[in-house]
């Protein structure tokens, strides 16, 4: 009798219980406008990022050259043997690239470290600092990078102008990386102090005044509650650093065009030298993908060693 109960209620639990067609139907009508505002966004993403991803993953298994009518063919891995074992710069531009990431993101956060901490303070003007802090970030990088060329011109260049000097900065192997890093740090060291300020903004006073309280520096608050606070703050905006340098194709190309050579390509700029230059867009699509993957494995590896820190 029992058992007999407790099917029945089996089978009335069931039924009052909604199918899935059901659950989507009921949160589609109850968030139909969210949906639709949603859907540009998604076509946007499905045709720009998705399909061009999708499609150079395609070409790299081929070898069409817009120069060549018959080419189109699939040729397996041949792409890819060709990078890693017979390109003699590809190697060197995957060093350079890593080199051109790592110091631009360091020089980055050293510059907006400091420059939050002095932006947090309570000085004259602070909201009139604030907003200068954003015009580098703001303006596009093609511009930003023009202004930088014009200021290490070697005939009219600001820079030679009050050294006194002819100097060419961006044609000589001994500078150009230096210019290079500089125009990129000044590019991207705002974004870092915004996201660094709105974590010392969330930090309880009440803390840093305790530690006052017990004998602590400003320097020892700093390195004991302020910078361990900030440790999620720096982690997630550093990513983002990470990934925003590594794309960061116009600032080298306006300045330097990946030159004097190949002194300063890399992985973005070599993609557009084999692809738009060399018209080899199966090359050019394998080196996408090896890019892809390099920095696949490079964020892997980030995350590996920023959860070991924090164990």
């Amino acid at each position: 009798m029992k058992s007999s109960v407790n099917y029945n209620r089996t089978i009335l639990t069931q039924e009052r219980t909604p199918g899935k067609l059901t659950v989507i139907r009921d949160n589609y009508k109850k968030y139909s406008i969210a949906y639709w505002f949603i859907l540009p966004t998604l076509l946007y993403l499905a045709v720009f990022q998705v399909y061009p991803l999708f499609e150079s993953i395609r070409l790299s298994f081929t070898n069409l050259n817009f120069l060549i009518p018959t080419s189109g063919e699939y040729v397996g891995f041949q792409n890819f043997k060709e990078l890693l074992f017979n390109d003699p710069e590809f190697w060197g531009i995957v060093g350079k690239s890593l080199f051109w990431v790592l110091v631009s993101t360091v020089l980055q956060y050293l510059i907006a470290v400091p420059a939050a901490l002095i932006l947090n303070q309570s000085i004259r003007f602070r909201s009139l600092w604030r907003g200068l802090l954003m015009v580098p970030w703001v303006t596009p990088i093609v511009i930003m990078g023009l202004i930088w060329k014009w200021i290490y011109d070697g005939d009219y260049g600001l820079l030679n102008h009050y050294l006194g000097t002819d100097f060419v900065w961006l044609g000589d192997d001994r500078t150009v990386w230096l210019s290079v890093l500089l125009a990129s740090t000044w590019k991207g060291f705002p974004y870092a102090t915004l996201m660094i300020l709105a974590g010392l903004q969330g930090i309880d006073r009440s803390l840093l005044e305790a530690a006052s309280i017990d004998g602590c520096s400003r320097f020892q608050s700093f390195f004991r509650i302020t910078l361990p606070l900030l440790k999620p703050v720096l982690a997630a905006s550093a990513m983002i650093s990470i990934v925003i340098t590594w794309t960061k194709f116009e600032m080298i190309w306006v300045l330097t065009g990946g030159g004097p050579g190949v002194s300063t390509s890399i992985l973005p700029t070599y993609i557009y030298t084999k692809s738009f230059q060399y018209y080899d867009m199966g090359l050019g699509s394998a080196v996408a993908v090896l890019s892809m993957i390099v920095m696949l494995i490079f964020i892997a590896f980030y995350f590996k060693l920023l959860k070991k820190l924090q164990d």
